[in-house]
């Protein structure tokens, strides 16, 4: 097989994206929510992208922690058209599995709930999104007038939520690096708040 080498670029895979639009407008029009929910991960030390060396040698950063060295958090961006969007998110104790995203999932439904307001919540293809155990809280959330949709698989651009860790790994965490967890869980809910982040507890 012949190949060229030339430039990538992105598509949407899908009817999906169409979806997404068509709920933006239910936000315009008041008829409801649209949410990106979203997990990540955080370790004790964040990458260095550039750094100088010597010419001819190659620098190596020690890196520590493993999984005990990690903060994990699940948040959210409420979609605004006038680009005011509002985030929550949770500090999570261990690693986002199904149990953890349907506790989120139950406040953000009990919230919509309270509100009157139709909510649509758009999550991506992980495995503890599409478990058995997450798809039986499907009716007892749509009830709360929560519905669940999914993103076309290897899509992550399209969950905007991406973008808010992105901002945080990529400048609003204070250092590169952290002594403990606790300070870096410190710094992680310090740079969710700079954009307006609220903690919830789940």
């Amino acid at each position: 097989m012949l190949c060229a080498w030339g430039c990538s670029r992105g598509v949407c895979g899908g009817s999906l994206p169409l979806r997404v639009r068509g709920d933006k407008k239910g936000v315009v029009a008041g008829r409801c929510r649209v949410l990106f929910l979203d997990e990540s991960g955080f370790g004790l030390w964040l990458p260095l992208a550039y750094s100088w060396t010597a010419v001819g040698t190659v620098r190596g950063v020690p890196r520590g922690g493993g999984r005990v060295g990690r903060v994990n958090v699940i948040g959210h961006l409420d979609w605004s058209a006038d680009g005011t969007h509002r985030i929550g998110f949770a500090v999570v104790s261990g690693s986002c599995q199904t149990e953890v995203v349907v506790r989120y999932l139950d406040r953000l439904a009990q919230e919509g709930a309270r509100r009157g307001v139709q909510t649509v919540v758009y999550l991506d293809n992980a495995s503890f999104h599409r478990s058995q155990a997450f798809r039986t809280c499907c009716e007892r959330w749509l009830a709360c007038g929560l519905r669940v949709r999914y993103l076309p698989c290897y899509s992550p651009h399209l969950n905007l939520m991406e973008t808010v860790w992105r901002r945080v790994k990529g400048g609003l965490m204070p250092g590169r690096y952290d002594a403990d967890v606790d300070s870096l869980r410190a710094a992680v809910v310090s740079g969710l708040k700079q954009l307006g982040g609220e903690e919830l507890k789940i």
